[in-house]
């Protein structure tokens, strides 16, 4: 029984080594994190479903979260399919994008039916219904180039929250 027992330990610990190993390996060069969350509100009404970018001085490293039901975001890094959740130290300009959807008038079936330009023609009247519905988020907020925000990361982490509440739509 006691042989038995030890087997089964064996065979355990393997397989958690081994577990372990699996996933993909930390690339050279991938920076140290810290946890930092991103809140996106309107006034007190948390705002879900807003994607998320730092931008930094260039380089591979993407830095990204998506807000959840409360309004905050996890952000992650990552570098050649490795991800951690934190942002390496430093400044940040920040995108923030929640583009307006429209229902959709057609199910998958109806549209996987549709010839091309028909598919076509549909979405582009789609796209125009999505312009016209209402932003949560201001356009510019999601400006590669002009985005007004910005984010300091210190050692130890920390949280920002961005307030639409007021904003003018841009």
């Amino acid at each position: 029984m006691k042989h038995v027992q030890l087997l089964c330990l064996a065979a355990l610990v393997s397989l958690s080594l081994v577990c372990f190993g699996c996933g993909k390996k930390k690339p050279d060069g991938f920076p140290e994190v810290q946890p930092f969350t991103v809140k996106v509100v309107d006034g007190s009404k948390p705002i879900e479903g807003a994607i998320i970018r730092f931008i930094g001085d260039g380089g591979s490293i993407a830095i990204q979260g998506q807000t959840d039901a409360t309004g905050v975001a996890v952000m992650t890094t990552g570098l050649q399919g490795y991800t951690a959740k934190g942002v390496p130290a430093g400044n940040y300009r920040v995108q923030v994008e929640k583009e307006p959807l429209a229902e959709h008038w057609k199910t998958p079936e109806e549209q996987s039916q549709m010839s091309k330009p028909e598919k076509d023609k549909y979405l582009d009247e789609w796209l125009a219904k999505c312009a016209e519905l209402p932003r949560e988020v201001p356009k510019i907020w999601n400006s590669y180039d002009n985005t007004p925000l910005t984010a300091t990361v210190s050692a130890g982490g920390g949280e920002v929250t961005y307030d639409v509440e007021g904003k003018a739509e841009n």
